[in-house]
């Protein structure tokens, strides 16, 4: 097992313990326990991806200072040992690189993550509005770390439960934003500030990875004994169910999405004929791939293919996946300028 793969698997691990955190109740110090354990899980997932790009060289990972030789040598630490590059440069890095596969809503993302984690030993979150703040970063960012996870290392983590429970019986009042924001400490209003900052620049249509999302929910009756229970099936005789097309539409990728992700994935990867004969075999199976037309109400109107994202692992048997030899450097990596404060 490579390295890479170790870190990734230990990364899953924290991921899940940041939720495990996140979900418990009348635990008060939630918000800042689960940005610590996130951000440690992010940091450990993107550090595995730059090992993956780099032949699984550990030494890439490494600050770099002068030798005194005309050489370089990494920077030790207080016990000797080398630093290794941070959360956000390496980010910043994957985000430059247009083959790496990581976007700016996830990239903002994470650093809102950060902020939080860095505030953590001086905010007390007990206020609704920054709970329900940092729930919206929290959810986005579980979104985008099962995207890349599977599309990096193909992780299998269906036996997780990965989801944060925003239930609760708080009233809807309790969760809006304040009419001021006067009313908090400055350092919370800095940090609001900042993480709508970043949220105002999440507006690209057609990203798969999110600043911030929100689940909403609401409470019914319990279904009554002539509710049926329902699964995906071929059967003509199965009970229907109706759902909403945008529901259904929304995890799937177009024919481009799909060629884009698959030219980052792979160093061989030419969309060819052999690219389009394998994808035409796996278009006869619907769990990858389903047509809609462009204009449902017209019969007549041409048709679009869409694919599940898990079509990608099937190309994974037929091309080699990206690996670069370059070193990292502080002194080219472009940081988002931060707002200021007030």
């Amino acid at each position: 097992m490579t390295l890479s793969l170790d870190i990734s698997k230990k990364s899953v691990l924290a991921a899940v313990s940041a939720i495990e955190i996140y979900n418990k109740p009348n635990f008060s110090y939630r918000e800042e326990a689960f940005s610590l354990l996130m951000t440690n899980a992010w940091e450990l997932l993107l550090k595995a991806k730059w090992l993956l790009d780099h032949g699984d060289v550990e030494d890439s990972l490494y600050v770099l200072i002068d030798d005194g030789k005309g050489g370089k040598t990494p920077k030790p630490n207080r016990s000797g040992n080398p630093i290794s590059h941070g959360l956000t440069f390496i980010s910043a890095k994957l985000l430059a690189d247009k083959n790496s596969g990581l976007e700016p809503g996830c990239h903002d993302n994470i650093l809102a993550l950060v902020e939080v984690r860095d505030n953590a030993a001086h905010l007390l979150n007990k206020d609704p509005y920054l709970g329900r703040r940092v729930l919206e970063i929290g959810i986005a960012s579980l979104r985008n770390y099962l995207h890349l996870a599977t599309e990096w290392f193909q992780l299998d983590l269906s036996a997780y439960n990965f989801f944060l429970m925003p239930l609760s019986f708080y009233h809807g009042f309790e969760t809006a934003e304040p009419a001021t924001r006067a009313i908090y400490p400055e350092q919370i209003q800095r940090l609001l500030n900042y993480i709508d900052t970043l949220e105002k620049a999440d507006n690209e249509s057609n990203a798969t990875q999110r600043f911030a999302m929100c689940i909403e929910t609401k409470l019914v009756r319990a279904k009554d004994a002539s509710s049926v229970a329902f699964r995906w099936t071929d059967n003509p005789s199965a009970p229907a169910l109706s759902i909403r097309e945008e529901d259904f539409m929304r995890n799937l990728i177009t024919y481009e999405k799909l060629t884009d992700t698959l030219k980052r994935r792979y160093s061989d990867f030419l969309a060819n004929e052999k690219y389009h004969a394998i994808k035409r075999e796996l278009e006869k199976d619907r769990k990858y791939c389903i047509q809609r037309l462009l204009n449902p109400s017209s019969p007549t109107s041409s048709k679009q293919k869409f694919y599940n994202p898990n079509i990608i692992q099937e190309f994974d048997k037929h091309y080699k996946i990206r690996s670069k030899p370059s070193v990292p450097s502080e002194s080219n990596v472009t940081h988002r300028a931060e707002p200021a404060a007030g």
